[in-house]
This record gives C-alpha cells, structure tokens and sequence, in this order.
C-alpha cells in the first residue's frame, strides 16, 4: 500500500476537520480562561487590579452603611428614644446565637443572606426600654426583598417579624432563650422598598416558660403597614440549646446609656 492511499484510509477528510475544530475550540477555551484568570493579556490591554475595599460581611462598603445607619437614627422614632435616654438605650441588633468561632462571616440566615446591598441595607438600630419588655427597631429594606415589583416580600416581614418579636421574649423568659411557637400576622397595606421602616413590639404576657408578644411595622410617618402576634416557648430541655443570659448581658454593654 503506498502512503497516499495509507494515508486517505487511515485519516479521511471528515475526520481531519472534525479534528481541526476540536483543536481549535480546545485552542479559543484555555484562552479564554487564561484571559479571564489573568494569566493572558492582549498587547496594548490594561492588566485588571484588585483594588482593597472596606466592604464587611454585607458586601456594601463602609461608607454607604455609615450613611443609612445616619438616616435611621434622624428618624423621629429614633430621636424620640435618644432624647429619652431615662426609658430607652441602643443595644446591638446582630447578635451571635448559634454562630460557629471556626466559620468566617455571620452563620445567621437574617445578618448572612438577607443583609446586604439592596436588602437589609445595614444593621437595624435597636432600642430597648428600661422595663426590657418594649423595642423599637429601625430598618432599610432595598429593592432586592420584593416579591411583586417594588413590594417587599410578605415572607421577608414575616422573618423580620419573627426575628424582632423575639427580643421581648429572649429578655425575659427563663435562661434567655426563646422558641417560636406561633406568629400571626396581618398584611394590612402594601410595604414599598427602599425605605426606612419601623418596628415596635413589645411583651404582653409571661406564663412560666411561655411569652407572648405583639409587634407592628410602620412607615416613618406612622402608618401600620403590619402587625404581628407570636408566641414563645423557652424549651424546659436545657441541653437544647445554651444559656444566654451573659450573651444579653453583654449586648447591654455595648452603648453608654443611663441604666
């Protein structure tokens, strides 16, 4: 058999082609990775810098935080609690319950994945009586909550309602420990995003290791936009979950305040 015939038999036209695109489409991939990793770079292209930024676990930078946390407490909610300081005190709204010292980043599914840029914007502000049995919580909601076009979502007030009727409960049941039960809550008006909301809730009723909790939501102008009823249980199996009592304690400590 001479080579050309060897030659035609052994790598037939289709074969060659189907070879050649696959030498070029395996040529156009690494590139593109390279490209994309760094590892290449176009003649006359600008080399790509990962430049330092002050962004936290929220990815928003530090600035842009500093500056909403500035509008919740120019609110006439907030001023109202500052300029009492005989009846009210700030006191951290994030808190680690539950979080791992070996996890980078918050473990909590309200300051991990709903805090963020477009979402909780930055850390509610927090106040809580003196009588431990009253807060008022202001928030930023951003456009990223919705569920319907510009509507917070009925389920992200349910977490946050959740989360901040707990607080009563959490102070004044046995150990500092608080299990919902039950909420019950009410959509009375449309919630609309980007704005400064306002939570309000406080005990009704302690029964042993059972605590009853009322809250609403409202705009700053004053209007119910929510309001929420929830029970909860402090679970009489201690191994359950640790006591929190120093944990409270110290979230106290953390503002300057008159009691």
């Amino acid at each position: 058999m001479n080579s050309s015939v060897y030659t035609k038999y052994v790598f037939s036209q289709p074969m060659l082609a189907t070879w050649a695109v696959c030498c070029i489409a395996f040529g156009v991939s690494i590139s593109l990775v390279g490209v994309d990793k760094g590892w290449i770079n176009f003649v006359g292209s600008a080399k790509k810098e990962n430049k330092p930024t002050s962004k936290g676990d929220s990815g928003m930078d530090a600035k842009t935080q500093a500056q909403i946390t500035d509008m919740l407490l120019n609110t006439g909610a907030a001023k109202e609690c500052i300029g009492n300081p005989d009846e009210w005190k700030r006191v951290p709204y994030f808190w680690p319950i539950g979080r791992d010292p070996n996890r980078k980043g918050p473990a909590a599914f309200v300051p991990g994945l709903l805090h963020g840029h477009d979402k909780l914007s930055t850390e509610p502000v927090t106040f809580i009586n003196r009588d431990r049995r009253q807060f008022v919580i202001l928030v930023h909601l951003g456009k990223s909550l919705c569920g319907h076009d510009g509507i917070i979502h009925g389920g992200v007030q349910a977490t946050l309602l959740d989360e901040i009727t707990a607080r009563p409960a959490f102070w004044n049941l046995p150990r500092n420990i608080a299990l919902t039960a039950n909420l019950k809550i009410n959509y009375l008006r449309p919630v609309m995003a980007d704005q400064i909301l306002v939570f309000r809730t406080q005990l009704v009723d302690v029964d042993g290791r059972k605590a009853k909790v009322a809250a609403t939501l409202e705009d700053t102008s004053g209007n119910i936009l929510t309001d929420a009823e929830s029970l909860y249980i402090s679970p009489s199996n201690e191994k359950l979950l640790q006591d929190r009592s120093s944990e409270v304690k110290k979230l106290e400590s953390i503002y300057p305040g008159n009691f």
